[in-house]
């Protein structure tokens, strides 16, 4: 028995599963827990301590070893047989494959402002002494039903202030009632998809769009359905002759994700028109709708007569990633069938979270942020566009920043984007090819997609720098300054 103990932690040490520092338990409070003697537990302890495993101090107990000592294979725990090719699902494939572009959880938690990181607001800008003072009085104002919260719709003042909140920041006109709160908006997309399609629907998604939603779609046992954008947004008419039998759209109106157009009004009421005549639905991902310096006009949603559209929004990129709350706005007659499928999947989420965010609002603090980062994002903007143009002009043809956190620096028709971006993030940049976003990429010229929410201004400069000495070893020559200023280049190639 001391043997299987020993081999169990020692493999547990060389895998990493207990890190350096880790302190274990009690030899008495460890036998206890095993149900074995304490000498099983002293004599694997005694030979871990020997070999160098493990450190021994004197009123610190015992932790493991900051240095593992050579390993011997012999002594090591048997491994599990071969088994034949892993099988996993389509959906699972397709996700696998986005995530190849995107960057690891580890990675982005300690280098947040990386240049052109995507997805990542200016962290260095949240209040966070404000934030953590709404926590702290949460969880002291915390009550013996509030510790029990089950509401699968979320917590009821949240609730209200996000309806608030929509109707003055955004012009969405909705109740608390029809708000429910969601854990991100790719939950928030899977559980409509669950809700009103059946497995095998046809769903139109933008091309190119959000991998993020693809695989919550995947997810849902939906198929995907291509439709190109060009610069009025979604080609419906496009969508509707190639797929007769589709019943919902996802689409990203208010600021296209990522060639950051903005969907016509005309584009808007044929979308609204589709959904009518196919019985169908919208689902109106306000991607950086927040984020427009100047008046962007209504929202989809808002010119629903007929409760077609449902809202999704997340708190993710406009507070902090980890605040992992977003929410749907449904018609109120799906309000109850919402929150009884989010009670069969999600059930609830963090109280804590939900009390202090809705404090948060109330206390004006989100939109007094939201205001300020308007202008900082625009700040950052122009200053990635400024240096695009003076270090790789002759290279990339970029617009005007957008509104919003990243946009799209346009490249030579033959350029590789996907061994372009390989040697940027070998170089600590995050960048992105644009064909990654999309499911027919031919149509799309090449590109790629540059964030700049997450950095200051220095280092996207520094940023530039080094992606001009990327370019220089992918081509093997300097380029001089001066780019053209155009709208969107690749929309030639939209349809």
């Amino acid at each position: 028995m001391y043997q299987q103990l020993y081999e169990q932690m020692r493999w547990s040490i060389e895998a990493g599963q207990l890190p350096a520092g880790t302190r274990l338990p009690a030899t008495r409070t460890l036998a206890k827990e095993l149900g074995v003697s304490r000498n099983t537990v002293l004599v694997a302890y005694d030979r871990l301590l020997a070999e160098g495993y493990l450190d021994g101090r004197v009123g610190s107990g015992t932790v493991v070893a900051s240095r593992k000592p050579a390993r011997d294979e012999g002594a090591s725990p048997p491994r599990p047989a071969a088994r034949p090719e892993l099988r996993i699902s389509r959906a699972a494939t397709r996700m696998a494959e986005a995530a190849a572009y995107f960057t690891p959880a580890h990675d982005q938690l300690r280098y947040p402002d990386r240049p052109f990181t995507l997805g990542v607001p200016a962290l260095d800008q949240f209040p966070a002494k404000v934030w953590g003072h709404l926590l702290l009085r949460a969880s002291h104002q915390l009550t013996g039903a509030l510790y029990t919260h089950r509401d699968p719709a979320g917590y009821w003042p949240l609730r209200k202030g996000i309806a608030a909140m929509l109707g003055l920041m955004r012009g969405v006109r909705c109740t608390p009632e029809q708000v429910i709160v969601q854990p991100s908006a790719q939950t928030a997309v899977h559980m409509v998809a669950m809700t009103l399609l059946e497995p095998g629907d046809q769903v139109l998604v933008e091309d190119p769009g959000l991998q993020a939603i693809r695989g919550a779609l995947h997810s849902a046992g939906v198929r995907l359905c291509p439709v190109p954008v060009d610069a009025e947004g979604m080609c419906i008419d496009v969508g509707a002759e190639r797929y007769p039998d589709a019943r919902m759209a996802v689409v990203t109106p208010n600021n296209h994700f990522p060639l950051s157009v903005r969907m016509s009004e005309a584009r808007r009421r044929r979308l609204l028109d589709w959904a009518r005549e196919r019985d169908g639905w919208v689902v109106e991902d306000d991607y950086d709708g927040e984020f427009w310096s100047q008046n962007p006009g209504p929202p989809l949603h808002q010119t629903d007569a007929e409760g077609r559209a449902i809202y999704v929004g997340t708190f993710s990129k406009i507070l902090f990633p980890g605040m992992c709350l977003a929410y749907l706005v449904v018609p109120p007659d799906l309000a109850q069938v919402a929150a009884a499928v989010q009670r069969a999947t999600v059930n609830s989420l963090n109280i804590l979270t939900q009390a202090a965010l809705a404090e948060f609002i109330d206390g004006n603090h989100l939109a007094r942020h939201v205001r300020r980062m308007r202008g900082i994002y625009a700040e950052r903007g122009e200053a990635l566009v400024d240096g695009l143009r003076a270090k790789l002009g002759g290279f990339v043809t970029v617009t005007d920043a957008p509104p919003g956190t990243h946009l799209v620096a346009w490249t030579p028709d033959d350029t590789d984007e996907r061994r372009l971006a390989q040697l940027s993030r070998e170089s600590r940049l995050r960048v992105y090819p644009l064909s990654s976003f999309a499911d027919e990429p031919d149509r799309l010229g090449r590109g790629l997609v540059l964030g700049y929410a997450a950095t200051p201004p220095e280092k996207i400069l520094s940023g530039v720098d080094r992606l001009a000495m990327v370019v220089e070893r992918y081509t093997g020559s300097r380029f001089p300054t001066g780019g053209r200023d155009v709208r969107n280049p690749g929309m030639r190639r939209s349809i």
